[in-house]
């Protein structure tokens, strides 16, 4: 099965976060069930942003930045190139879940358009969208045996 990934999960497999045990977990299970990580192009540069916020932020020393990189960015995860396609389907979901910037959308695009889960540790955005309708959006906070066996 394939599953849209945000950076904020992957982030937290090497950056003490409130949610990082389940992000391990998460990435344990898709690890071993062979599930297929995929990401909007845009998730690089978010990493990038995501550890040097770590870094800004005391939890991550400077020296470790670029090797932690380096760790996230073989973590499995595959990233799609936009299409003008996925970027109207972007601006479309944007307006639905009621943002006022499509960074996110683009991985809703993605997960939409590859009829995939897309899970989160932004606990707003999947809200939104779950309250948009957009059932296959989840929170990382959701993984239980609902949706995999634990």
């Amino acid at each position: 099965m394939t599953i849209v990934v945000d950076s904020n999960l992957v982030v937290a497999l090497a950056l003490p976060l409130p949610y990082d045990a389940l992000a391990v977990q998460a990435f344990s299970l898709w690890s071993r069930q062979g599930e297929w990580l995929i990401a909007p192009l845009l998730f690089e540069y978010e990493l990038t942003s995501l550890v040097r916020k770590g870094v800004a932020l005391r939890q991550l020393r400077e020296e470790r930045a670029l090797p932690v990189l380096h760790q996230l960015q073989q973590s499995g995860v595959e990233t799609i190139a936009p299409t003008p396609e996925l970027h109207r389907l972007a601006l479309r979901l944007a307006e639905r879940v009621g943002q006022s910037k499509a960074y996110d959308a683009q991985y809703l695009a993605l997960a939409s358009r590859e009829n995939a889960p897309f899970w989160t540790a932004d606990r707003r955005l999947a809200r939104a969208a779950q309250s948009a309708g957009l059932a296959w959006v989840h929170w990382i906070g959701e993984l239980t045996t609902d949706h995999y066996p634990l």
